[in-house]
């Protein structure tokens, strides 16, 4: 019985939800019916000014409610915005820890592979720069391998930059882009009315 009643009014919460002024309407129609029928039916009573009143004061607190009933709408649906773009934040503070770990790993890889060779090359042309000093065949070897050496240690410095200012930059454009995102959510431009 509860699946039936649920599948039953689902709809009609899904249309109070998307058109809650066409509802707010709908309702205020049909009291201000219902009272004006029950006005006539009485018509031929004698009737004074409060009764007039009496009679249709209820309505007033039907737009009251109506209103009421916009604005709980309009701050549930700023409530939302809210929720979902502090998740789309956490989410990218979470990608930005996980770009910083493998940044660091990706830098500790290098250094272990690569400048620890690097240093034993440099270590090694300096000891042989200093026994064949007389030699300057060799010399000019030691210096190609050497400026070959610092052309190595500036790319590994240029990609771990790169790689710093690629991270920062893109993380820079989705916070951008999350934070108009949820400010126009918060002044309510996205309107399904």
């Amino acid at each position: 019985m509860k699946e039936f009643s649920r599948r039953l009014f689902a709809p009609v919460w899904k249309f109070i939800n998307r058109y809650p002024i066409v509802f707010a309407a709908l309702a205020i129609y049909l009291y201000y019916l219902l009272t004006s029928i029950n006005f006539f039916t009485h018509v031929e009573e004698k009737k004074s000014l409060l009764d007039y009143v009496l009679q249709f004061d209820s309505l007033i607190w039907m737009w009251v409610a109506a209103a009421a009933l916009l604005q709980v709408q309009r701050l549930r649906r700023q409530e939302r915005a809210e929720v979902e773009a502090r998740q789309a934040y956490q989410i990218e503070l979470e990608r930005q820890q996980i770009h910083t770990q493998l940044l660091g790993e990706i830098t500790a890889l290098l250094q272990d592979n690569i400048n620890n060779p690097l240093a034993i090359i440099s270590a090694q042309a300096q000891q042989i720069r200093k026994r064949f000093e007389a030699d300057h065949d060799i010399i000019r070897w030691i210096d190609s391998i050497e400026s070959a050496l610092k052309r190595i240690e500036y790319t590994i410095r240029e990609i771990k930059a790169y790689e710093s200012e690629k991270m920062i930059a893109s993380s820079q454009e989705r916070f951008e882009k999350l934070r108009v995102t949820g400010e126009d959510a918060l002044k309510g431009k996205k309107k399904t009315w």
